[in-house]
């Protein structure tokens, strides 16, 4: 899987828990927030209980984030702090400085989001 994949895929996840969901049983705009709103985008990887976790790096192609761990994690994740109310392009931009962030966080120290 390509970074772009991933990128779509948790674009549409976040989109449906943040948009689609509430939508259908309240009216976002008259929603009250008892605290920030947080959404935490996550990358794992799994395999059978009785084996290891393959790493990251042999599923989804991680090349493009520059030199890492990416054999060895078998997860990455961020969270983001902000209303979940706005438009495709503001989420994916978000998105993708999230990502980012993430991976500099998690070993990448060279990645760029031009590189996404």
């Amino acid at each position: 899987m390509g970074l772009d994949e991933v990128q779509a895929l948790l674009l549409a996840a976040w989109e449906s828990a943040a948009k689609t969901l509430p939508d259908a049983v309240v009216d976002p705009t008259r929603m009250r927030w008892s605290a920030p709103p947080t959404t935490e985008l996550r990358l794992s990887a799994e395999g059978p209980h009785d084996q290891p976790s393959p790493g990251l790096g042999t599923l989804i192609d991680l090349n493009a984030l520059g030199p890492g761990e990416d054999n060895v994690r078998t997860e990455m994740a961020v969270t983001i702090t902000r209303s979940p109310i706005m438009h495709h392009q503001e989420r994916q931009t978000v998105l993708r400085r999230a990502l980012v962030h993430m991976a500099r966080h998690f070993g990448y120290v060279w990645a760029e989001e031009d590189l996404l």
